[in-house]
């Protein structure tokens, strides 16, 4: 064959073994309205940019710093369809599966549920790219003006191309949780809200880049962005597995791939802080910083913690021969199998890790001196890590127990009730210390009195400041806060107990797939169910 006939044999093949929804989405999105209408508008915007700037800026373009302004202003026509267009056109693509009752047809094909999101988020990428190269020209313009600058350009656009990956991921991911028409109407509302949100963070941070000279030779800028990359993967691959999990049937393991990534991504965050302590030595992390990590792994667990401990105890036997056959194993692997009396167990095992990494500065010196050196930090930072996770379980726990009591009380009682008394359960905490002062003239509020302790922002704040020697507060008192909420979390620990306990039992006394007939002959009975 000749060459031509060789290239084209070789684009059947590949096209043959890509994505079916890849292909699928690229040709409607190409041939879309949408894609046609953002497309011309982007390169007649572009050129409206570069004549109009040529001829305002006249012979002074010739020695000015005009480069670095065209590119901004290119950069924002960019940013529009790869930041908006391309992520809400994702978002809809999942939403009309289910308006068109097209998902079923693909529930039932070989397609699994991530070939499905993988394919719509390649989709997203290459119409990205497209527009990527529609705006090339034009970027090429401005390097030939003075303020051109390749290192910045270069992190812009690469920051810009991975950033629309990640929007457009979560995108896809909002879109797998509406599931009624009435749902899907305000969850594109709030899609439509957050994405010019997120678009207009995006052009403020991205123009202070612009308009700032960056360090690229400061080490620090490094690690910094190398945290936010590694930040940006670990929460991309949550929201793509959240909507993986969005779209498997209920008798699939739902949970296990959240859970894990959860883990990897708190892990990952502490990990870094070591790496940096020890290149640059651990004087050099503030408390602050710590305290700052220490808050978004809360959030994050905070989060987590309470969708898996409110899961439904129900473990399909399909679910169940993928479990490992040795006991040991079992055990080990229990806090990431379904069931929310394992998803309270995984959440305090990583909130008792939380207070101990908090802690480091109170255990013996002799450690670091023998064994590893250690991170030392202010004797605050461990009162008020230990104070944030007391909290995180406290809320959770009760969550956690309240789901269970209205399971047994009737079955209408839906893992999405408890989740919202839980949410609830926060603004009343936090408002209760305000309340007598309603019914009472006489009353007056003091913020260092400890039924303050109800309220987790003026506790963490007393605390924070207690061993700083800041007025008004003292090392005793923050003792006595720790006091309070310890006794307030033994008691939400013995009411889940038992709960803790049968998790993990449960999972120990599962029949083996290989000596259990009922999971060898299992069909489920669900395959032909979409999920919803």
């Amino acid at each position: 064959m000749s060459s031509g006939e060789k290239f084209l044999h070789l684009t059947d093949y590949v096209t043959d073994r890509l994505n079916p929804i890849l292909v699928k989405e690229t040709r409607q999105a190409l041939k879309s309205r949408q894609f046609i209408i953002t497309f011309m508008l982007l390169l007649t915007v572009a050129w409206l940019i570069s004549v109009f700037g040529v001829v305002l800026n006249g012979p002074a373009i010739e020695f000015g710093a005009a480069g670095r302004m065209f590119f901004a202003w290119y950069v924002g026509v960019l940013g529009f369809a790869t930041l908006f267009v391309v992520p809400f056109g994702a978002f809809r693509s999942m939403l009309n599966e289910r308006d068109y009752n097209t998902y079923e047809l693909l529930s039932i094909s070989t397609l699994s549920p991530r070939q499905i999101v993988t394919g719509k988020l390649l989709s997203a990428l290459a119409q990205v790219l497209i527009y990527y190269s529609a705006i090339a020209p034009f970027i090429a313009f401005t390097s030939l003006l003075q303020g051109f600058d390749l290192p910045l350009v270069v992190l812009i656009l690469s920051l810009g191309l991975l950033w629309s990956l990640f929007v457009s991921t979560v995108a896809i991911m909002l879109s797998t949780l509406a599931n009624s028409r009435q749902w899907q109407a305000l969850t594109t509302i709030g899609m439509i809200a957050l994405l010019l949100w997120q678009m207009v963070t995006a052009f403020a941070f991205g123009g202070i880049a612009i308009s700032e000279s960056i360090p690229f030779d400061n080490d620090e800028f490094w690690w910094g962005l190398g945290s936010m990359l590694v930040g940006m993967g670990g929460y991309l691959l949550l929201a793509q597995q959240i909507a993986v999990s969005r779209l498997t049937f209920e008798s699939g393991n739902r949970s296990s791939g959240i859970r894990i990534i959860s883990t990897v991504q708190f892990w990952l965050t502490w990990v870094g802080i070591l790496a940096y302590g020890g290149w640059y030595g651990f004087s050099n992390i503030e408390g602050d910083a710590v305290f700052a990590f220490a808050i978004s792994a809360s959030i994050h667990w905070v989060i987590a913690g309470l969708i898996f401990s409110t899961e439904s105890e129900h473990i399909s036997r399909r679910v169940r021969r993928g479990i490992p056959q040795s006991q040991f194993l079992r055990l080990l692997y229990a806090p990431w199998l379904p069931g929310g009396r394992r998803g309270l167990l995984l959440l305090t095992l990583h909130l008792a890790a939380l207070i101990v990494i908090g802690r480091w500065s109170s255990w013996p010196q002799w450690i670091g001196n023998h064994v590893m050196p250690l991170p030392v930090w202010e004797s605050w930072v461990g009162d008020a890590t230990t104070a944030l996770a007391l909290y995180v379980f406290i809320y959770v726990g009760f969550g956690s127990a309240v789901g269970r009591l209205g399971q047994a009380i009737t079955p209408e009682f839906r893992p999405a009730h408890s989740r919202v008394l839980t949410i609830l359960l926060v603004p009343l905490t936090i408002v209760a210390p305000y309340v007598p002062g309603m019914f009472s003239y006489r009353y007056q509020v003091r913020s260092g009195s400890y039924y303050w302790v109800t309220n987790p922002f003026s506790t963490l704040g007393r605390i924070s400041s207690s061993n700083r020697g800041w007025s008004g507060s003292s090392p005793e008192e923050a003792q006595v806060y720790l006091f309070i909420l310890g006794i307030a979390a033994a008691i939400v620990l013995l009411v889940n107990l038992r709960a803790l306990i049968a998790g993990v039992s449960d999972v120990l006394d599962w029949p083996s797939a290989a000596n259990s007939e009922s999971a060898a002959s299992d069909t489920e009975g669900t395959n032909a169910v979409v999920p919803g």
